[in-house]
């Protein structure tokens, strides 16, 4: 208890800005997480997501210089006696680095912040340095990030994306044994088990990138879309293409819909970086040179709230509207300097306008069923309607309207926008025997999907 009650002690010091007496070396040594790395020989079973947590008395750290290799190689349970003995050491062992996993994403956020006094600013540099180049701390918080415990897993990837973060805006460099991590991770899925963690990362880096008002973020960003450009195409195609009812087992596809829940998130912050710093990226346009992968999410065995996710990312997307949830202030209006993006929102109106007319508003769901986050349904009270889901109907209705008007500002003869006036009021108001009717009316709306019956959209 001696080692957390230091770490108790130093969590006290640079929360108040106290400064710190002892040698920079010392303190590394404290926030130096041991975690160890299994060997290419170690046996692999359903555990496998475990990690063996080590006291700081029990050993150190084997790094070589293949940091990638070792930190992709977890320790296995073998549920032995002798891990049995040690499982109270193993409850002090995670209490001690999630302390440390703290105390490093703190001493980062200090050093970036003015209010910080400079000589304790120097201090925590001088304690991050040594971490990164002597420890390696960066290959070790990527093996915590594939810890089966969410709490280890989640802050493990907090401070690697704070570290990225820190190195891209301080020392102009892209942390290469993450890089490297990322790239193998994305190019080997489906086979790659961190696809999740690794898209959170990627995501938290870019949206303080976009964030961070004193940045040139162009010249940031180049370092980490050129890397990506390289695997993302393939990444894109292959993950929204992934099978889910190929999924039998329960927790393979819950796996599944974290990954491509999060993928979605990462898509919508690669649009709004497009959209703030008017930069044209191949992992950027990738959403507007193959929408229909996109658009096929409806006719799959997804969960209904992943189709919704992807209904509302191609709102974003098509209104201009991608990243205003976390980029504060107004959105920049759009300049020339992305020569590519008028040609491909054309692409992107043409895929949806298509789509509708070989029916893809009949396989849009309505749900009358409110979605919560973690999976549970609310079941509504005896007597109780809830209506179709307004909020996709509201959607779908904007990016049928913006895609039309897109096509219109880019038709050449009036009667290729009178053939697709037709096709709008034909498929979008379904006047195929039916009289159209307002989306208010809930008495009347095929809960099934919204394709079959037409509707005014009121705004």
């Amino acid at each position: 208890m001696g080692d957390l009650s230091l770490l108790q002690q130093l969590h006290r010091d640079v929360l108040v800005g106290t400064p710190l007496t002892k040698n920079s070396q010392d303190y590394a040594s404290f926030l130096n997480p041991h975690v160890s790395p299994q060997d290419s020989s170690a046996r692999v079973n359903e555990s496998r997501n475990q990690i063996y947590l080590e006291s700081p008395h029990w050993g150190t750290w084997s790094h070589q210089d293949s940091a990638v290799s070792d930190a992709l190689a977890l320790v296995t349970d073998d549920k032995s006696d002798s891990f049995a003995n040690t499982s109270s050491s193993m409850f002090c062992s995670r209490d001690i680095i999630l302390l440390q996993l703290t105390l490093i994403k703190m001493m980062i956020a200090k050093v970036q912040s003015q209010e910080t006094e400079f000589s304790i600013k120097q201090k925590y540099l001088d304690i991050i340095t040594i971490l990164l180049k002597e420890t390696k701390i960066d290959s070790k918080l990527i093996c915590l990030c594939s810890s089966s415990d969410k709490l280890l897993s989640h802050m493990a990837s907090k401070s690697i994306a704070s570290i990225i973060y820190f190195q891209l805006k301080k020392e102009n460099t892209f942390n290469v044994t993450w890089l490297a991590f990322c790239l193998k991770t994305l190019s080997e899925f489906p086979n790659s088990d961190q696809v999740a963690e690794c898209l959170w990362i990627l995501r938290a880096i870019i949206r303080d990138i976009l964030k961070d008002e004193d940045l040139h973020k162009s010249d940031i960003l180049k370092k980490v879309f050129t890397p990506l450009d390289t695997v993302f195409e393939g990444f894109y195609n292959s993950i929204l293409s992934h099978r889910f009812n190929c999924c039998q087992d329960t927790s393979l596809y819950s796996k599944a819909a974290n990954n491509l829940i999060g993928f979605i998130d990462f898509l919508e912050v690669l649009i709004a970086s497009r959209i703030q710093i008017e930069s044209h990226f191949k992992c950027q346009r990738i959403l507007f040179l193959n929408t229909s992968c996109i658009l096929d999410l409806t006719y799959s065995s997804v969960d209904y709230l992943i189709k919704k996710k992807s209904i509302m990312l191609l709102k974003k997307c098509i209104l201009y509207k991608a990243g205003e949830d976390f980029i504060s202030g107004s959105l920049p209006t759009l300049s020339l300097q992305d020569p590519y993006l008028d040609k491909d929102m054309l692409a992107l109106a043409n895929v949806v306008l298509q789509a509708v007319n070989l029916g893809w508003l009949n396989q849009i769901p309505v749900s009358e069923k409110a979605s919560y986050f973690g999976g549970s349904e609310a079941q509504p009270e005896d007597g109780i309607h809830s209506g179709p889901d307004q909020v996709i109907l509201r959607a779908v209705s904007l990016v049928l309207l913006k895609a039309v008007q897109i096509k219109v500002q880019n038709a050449s003869k009036a009667a290729e926008i009178k053939d697709l006036t037709n096709l709008i009021f034909k498929e979008f108001l379904g006047i195929s025997g039916q009289n159209p009717i307002d989306f208010g009316d809930n008495q009347n709306i095929d809960r099934g999907n919204i394709g079959t019956h037409g509707a005014t959209v009121i705004y």
